[in-house]
């Protein structure tokens, strides 16, 4: 069992690769810088990343640490009914080899044991939908009998692997498509592409830009871009609504209708990027869109969805790490806080399988989200009554710290509250407001519990404070402006949440 030195030390390693991550683009490197941390987390003579070889039925040493030279990038193991990297990832589960000698179940390939591998385990790395991508590997000179506690640790660092594998695999697909784009640049004339200064005034029309919009480079240089912009949107601030989230946050999706020259419009797929200085202030924009009027189809589209998996890798980092940290503090000791994490990565790790099955423009509903923490409460569900719309869409930023609050809730619901009882109740209702007095549009949200015994033989101590109940009341809302009540009465708990919903997710709903 590892001491609390140990348990912040390894929580510094998750924070360390996250910090890398952010800061790099080469995903060698950061396999690389992977491998070394979680060695030195374990103390361990060597480690790996090994890719899954489909066709050749075989797993390459991808990156590693602590191997000679000729190892990483050259060495291949057979994935085959004796091999422990074939049976994890088969089975999806971390397999353990404390010593390779006595091991009966699989052999080991030579280059293994020429640099004295005794110990290892293998923990399967999963992309996205969970496909498999390949296996963590760490290797000992010595037997050693692995605990739950590492384990956990690196089925941890293995999760957090996935979505930064599998956005490094899309960015350098993109790259490689950087070098046909310039080509397209100067000979396409079915993408308009226009350069604008900082204050968003056209300063380059390309070739591609004149045919699709109709003006001329003389007629339109010096002009504000707001001009391809429909009166409805000019109205409504869009022009300056899209610059600012690319000045903001680097880029900007622009899809939308524009207007041409004599006045018809054309519907454009595309994005507008700021370009930088060496100091890093805004020089300019750069727009890139297609007409797809007739097929609304793009290749532009891609690069949104890039966009959206780099934050969804870097919000799931700082969410882990931040839930370690809490956790940690609330606990009373290892084992409490082991079984805490555990539970909690748990429903972590289903509100990103909904999201990861999502399209570009698809939405989790509330109902799903709900009918998937109730699904894992072993039973239970059974004895929860619901009543509510079906289909109201979240933003995908809202849904992550949403889903903690309702595990929360159910926790202390299975632990302290109606769960706990027979006689006891619990009713779960929500409903949609499409526009409220505030011009907002929210999504309200009633946790009942009824008939708990809070006194007498059977009943059950209620925490007054705890960390579930500070994610509720203080996270919910400082993240999402939310509105919270939440009250210990006499009979059981209750607790109303509202949601502030965007515009567009209103709009969303109305339509569909």
């Amino acid at each position: 069992m590892i001491n609390a030195t140990e348990l912040l030390h390894r929580q510094q390693v998750l924070a360390d690769f996250g910090q890398f991550v952010l800061d790099n683009d080469d995903l060698q490197a950061i396999l690389t810088e992977g491998c070394r941390l979680i060695a030195a987390a374990l103390n361990a003579d060597l480690a790996k990343v090994l890719e899954i070889e489909r066709e050749r039925g075989t797993a390459l040493v991808r990156a590693g640490v602590g191997w000679n030279a000729g190892i990483v990038g050259h060495a291949r193991v057979q994935l085959d009914e004796r091999s422990s990297e074939a049976h994890a990832i088969r089975t999806g589960e971390p397999l353990i080899s404390a010593d390779i000698e006595k091991e009966k179940r699989f052999t080991f390939p030579r280059f293994m044991r020429e640099h004295g591998v005794v110990a290892l385990v293998n923990v399967p790395i999963l992309l996205p939908g969970r496909e498999p991508y390949g296996v963590l590997q760490v290797d000992l000179r010595e037997p050693r009998a692995f605990g739950q506690e590492d384990i956990q640790f690196l089925r941890t660092y293995a999760m957090v692997l996935g979505p930064v594998i599998d956005r490094m695999n899309k960015a350098r697909d993109l790259a490689h498509t950087t070098e046909r784009y310039r080509l397209i640049v100067e000979n396409a004339r079915d993408y308009a592409i226009v350069l604008t200064d900082e204050q968003d005034k056209i300063t380059d029309w390309l070739p591609g830009a004149a045919s699709i919009l109709g003006w001329t480079a003389e007629e339109i240089l010096g002009k504000p871009a707001e001009i391809l912009f429909t009166p409805e949107d000019q109205a409504a601030g869009q022009p300056e609504y899209e610059v600012d989230t690319a000045r903001r946050e680097g880029k900007a999706p622009n899809v939308r209708w524009h207007v041409r020259k004599d006045g018809t419009r054309v519907f454009i797929d595309g994005q507008t990027t700021a370009l930088r200085g060496p100091d890093g202030a805004v020089t300019g924009f750069m727009k890139i869109g297609q007409d797809v009027t007739a097929r609304r189809e793009s290749e532009e589209r891609q690069q949104i969805l890039v966009g959206e998996l780099q934050h969804r890798t870097r919000n799931l980092i700082a969410v882990v790490h931040s839930l370690a940290d809490k956790t940690a503090r609330a606990s009373k000791d290892l084992p409490d806080f082991k079984a805490r994490f555990a539970d909690r990565l748990r429903a972590l790790a289903r509100v990103q399988s909904l999201l990861s099955r999502l399209e570009d423009t698809d939405r989790v509903t509330f109902d799903e989200l709900l009918s998937s923490e109730l699904a894992a409460m072993d039973g239970f569900a059974e004895r929860v009554k619901l009543d509510g719309p079906r289909g109201v869409r979240l933003r995908s930023s809202t849904v992550q710290v949403l889903a903690l609050a309702l595990h929360e809730l159910a926790t202390n619901a299975v632990k302290y509250g109606a769960l706990s009882q027979p006689q006891a109740s619990l009713a779960i209702a929500w409903r949609f407001e499409p526009k409220a007095a505030d011009g907002i549009p929210w999504l309200h949200i009633e946790w009942r519990e009824d008939g708990v015994v809070t006194s007498g033989k059977t009943a059950r101590a209620i925490p007054s404070r705890g960390q579930g109940r500070d994610l509720i009341e203080r996270a919910l809302p400082y993240q999402l402006g939310a509105k919270v009540y939440f009250d210990l009465g006499a009979g059981g708990l209750l607790c109303t949440i509202s949601v502030p919903v965007s515009t567009s997710t209103h709009e969303e709903n109305s339509n569909g």
